[in-house]
């Protein structure tokens, strides 16, 4: 299946998102952010009026209100004139740092929140839509969207301190003069447009570079897991090649970013100086008609140059915000993906008796289609196993076997037919208890970075350390697990590489036992041990499977000669079903098969 990508969302839509789903919750230390914000709008406002009152004490050049310090003595200014201007930085500076650290604290917890979301999502989607989004798509979600979402929220909580700063000194600005305010407040706003523009631009180059950013995660994902083979084979060209492609491709988007960033400052600056060419003709105009004198122009300047730190933000704040958004919608893609395989409302739990499964003209394809001639991992596939019976499915690759487990788990649902156990239908009861009824050990063993215990006890959270051990002894796995370095607090790496193939093995049928769930699903369980370790987990899992239902998908015929019935698969099909000897005496297929492993023996054929 594919996640379908939806339209683009408008910016204000995804800023309203962005508040009331996360940044709401932090609205205590916002609200005190703001209030320091406008603390600091307030004092960098009231830099200009200070020095026009110190200036006036100085030349006795002043109108209005500060015409009162023209008087002054300059011999006092020398004394309340730096404490004026010490207690403005003061107030500046403390309130600039509360604000930050507010506003930081806020904005970190609502990306770890964002982060929370996707990972609980990305583990709780069905598995149809996790392939559909990849390792590296999912990767890059988690790492460069979050981290590109973060420097647009640490701007935009340095932006609305600009915005009020803005605001306090434009009104300063007005108080001096308002013909030069308007050339201001006009020219500014109409130059901006082509900032805006930019902006634009941005975030749709953001949006093809942070896909491109999953994209060389994938490939990444690739070369650590499959370098054994990369190696082996002499692929360090081809797969050079196809990751240099990739680099080539993001360097492209990423150049033509980084042009656009480019040309945002100059221009600005542009716009500055035009603006700046303006101001300079009215100020003349405006000196020689005696509206404005020196003081108040010395001020008007201070106040436009201090306009310009807060201006500059607010202009380039725009790029920086497409970008952002633009990785909060990919985010949002997963966090509002919801899975199709969930509990009913009011599902009921299962109630477990004796493990039976039953498969019901059961047809399913993970295209989702089984129509004209679509092909069908599993077609009118009926299938009875009663509780306590070991069942083995045999048959070449693509048969449908991994299918049968995919969909006994509720990985998948049928797309007709119904699967039962202890006669209830799996769609009719709550997931979770469904999925309780299974255990399950594959070849591909899934360990975590963290200690062997914590590996075991997945099996069963509330397990004890004594319940642990002793699921490892049935596993054949306590001897070597008390020789590593720490015990069963050896943490084992990543997808458990410090331990051999058989050891890692042996850790998932430990977790197995722990699990004791009423039916066990093996995939060649054994299929990684060597002979002598093979034989004491065969013993462990004979003891295992009494009692419980078993299927076992067998590769190696040898493992499944004593299984109470065989099921021989092809093409989504079931085709025969019997005793090991039965099905070689009277299937021409399986009697192939047999030969294929254990030679032209009769003795070996038959047990």
């Amino acid at each position: 299946m594919t996640i379908q990508k939806p339209a683009s969302t408008a910016s204000h839509q995804l800023a309203a998102r962005l508040w009331t789903s996360y940044l709401s919750r932090y609205w205590p230390k916002l609200a005190i952010s703001l209030v320091a914000m406008a603390t600091y709008a307030a004092s960098a406002s009231a830099i200009p009026a200070g020095v026009e009152l110190i200036n006036a004490a100085f030349t006795g050049d002043a109108n209005g209100p500060a015409s009162r310090f023209a008087r002054f003595d300059p011999a006092r200014v020398a004394l309340w004139g730096p404490i004026l201007i010490i207690v403005l930085g003061a107030a500046n500076a403390g309130s600039q740092y509360i604000q930050s650290r507010l506003s930081a604290s806020a904005a970190l917890g609502a990306l770890r929140d964002i982060q929370n979301d996707v990972f609980a999502k990305l583990t709780s989607i069905d598995d149809g839509q996790l392939r559909a989004i990849g390792s590296g798509q999912a990767t890059a979600r988690l790492t460069n969207d979050t981290g590109v979402l973060r420097e647009t929220l640490t701007r935009a909580s340095n932006a609305a301190r600009d915005l009020l700063t803005l605001i306090g000194l434009l009104g300063v600005m007005f108080w001096y003069d308002w013909a030069l305010f308007l050339v201001v407040f006009v020219v500014y706003p109409v130059l901006g447009w082509p900032v805006a523009r930019i902006g634009k631009f941005l975030r749709q180059r953001s949006k093809q570079a942070q896909d491109q950013a999953g994209e060389i995660a994938s490939l990444a994902v690739e070369a650590v897991s499959g370098g054994r083979l990369i190696r082996a084979y002499g692929l360090e060209e081809r797969v050079g090649a196809r990751a240099g492609g990739a680099f080539d491709r993001r360097l492209d988007v990423l150049r033509r970013m980084a042009h656009l960033r480019a040309l945002n400052e100059p221009f600005i600056f542009f716009v500055g100086s035009v603006a700046l060419s303006l101001i300079i003709t009215v100020v003349a105009i405006r000196i020689n008609a005696g509206a404005l004198n020196v003081s108040e122009l010395i001020s008007f300047i201070i106040a436009l140059l201090l306009l310009s730190q807060p201006a500059r933000g607010l202009s380039t704040l725009n790029a920086v915000a497409q970008e952002g958004f633009g990785a909060f919608e990919r985010l949002l893609c997963v966090i509002d993906l919801e899975p199709t395989i969930k509990s009913a409302p009011g599902a009921p739990v299962l109630k477990p008796e004796n493990g039976s499964i039953q498969f019901d003209n059961v047809t399913f394809a993970y295209s989702g289609k089984t129509e004209d001639g679509e092909t069908a991992a599993l077609r009118d596939f009926t299938l009875n196993v009663a509780g306590g019976e070991t069942v083995a499915l045999v048959g070449e690759s693509g048969a449908g076997k991994s299918t049968v487990f995919n969909l006994l788990l509720r990985l998948f649902d049928p797309d007709t037919g119904q699967i039962l156990v202890d006669g209830q239908e799996a769609r009719a009861v709550s997931l979770a208890s469904w999925r309780r009824q299974f255990a399950v050990v594959s070849q591909e063993t899934v360990l975590f970075d963290d200690s062997v215990a914590e590996n075991i006890r997945f099996g069963r959270l509330d397990a004890s350390d004594a319940d642990i051990q002793a699921a490892a002894r049935q596993a054949a796995a306590d001897e070597f697990i008390r020789a590593l370095p720490d015990g069963y607090d050896t943490r084992i790496g990543e997808a458990g590489m410090s331990l051999s193939g058989g050891q890692r093995q042996r850790l998932a049928i430990a977790r197995a036992f722990l699990r004791d769930a009423p039916i066990l699903l093996m995939d060649e369980a054994t299929a990684a041990l060597d002979a002598e370790t093979e034989r004491q987990v065969q013993d462990a899992l004979a003891s295992l499977t009494k009692g419980r239902t078993t299927l076992i998908i067998a590769h190696r015929l040898a493992t499944v000669t004593g299984a109470d019935r065989i099921c021989l698969m092809s093409d989504g099909r079931l085709i025969d079903q019997g005793r090991h000897d039965d099905l070689v005496a009277r299937n021409v297929g399986y009697e192939r098969l047999a030969r294929l492993q254990f030679g032209s023996d009769p003795n070996l054929l038959t047990t």
